[in-house]
């Protein structure tokens, strides 16, 4: 699992065979344990996600189906910035292993 710590208007893209998966932070509270995450994926794809960001809570999991394989997620944790506004998240990627690797 890769583990990626994203912050406000920060996001990431994941390359599948079938197309890349955008997943972008829209807001973080870490007071609350929440982020409002925004996914998007290819045209097409039955299993897509909602297209208005969404709120999810620490530890919480979530998966995106893609046509050759699922990208699974999770909240993992919040980092709170020290002026109290904002911070970060951490989100748990894991994806089939028989996709290839960028490096």
């Amino acid at each position: 699992m890769l583990d990626l710590h994203l912050s406000r208007f920060q996001g990431v893209a994941i390359e599948t065979p079938s197309g890349d998966v955008e997943l972008s932070i829209v807001e973080v509270r870490p007071e609350a344990n929440e982020a409002d995450i925004e996914i998007s994926v290819p045209d097409g794809w039955n299993d897509a996600p909602p297209i208005e960001p969404t709120t999810y809570r620490l530890h919480q999991e979530f998966s995106i189906g893609a046509p050759d394989g699922t990208i699974r997620l999770k909240v993992l944790r919040f980092r709170p910035r020290p002026d109290g506004g904002g911070g970060a998240v951490s989100i748990g990627i894991d994806a089939p292993r028989a996709w290839p690797i960028l490096r």
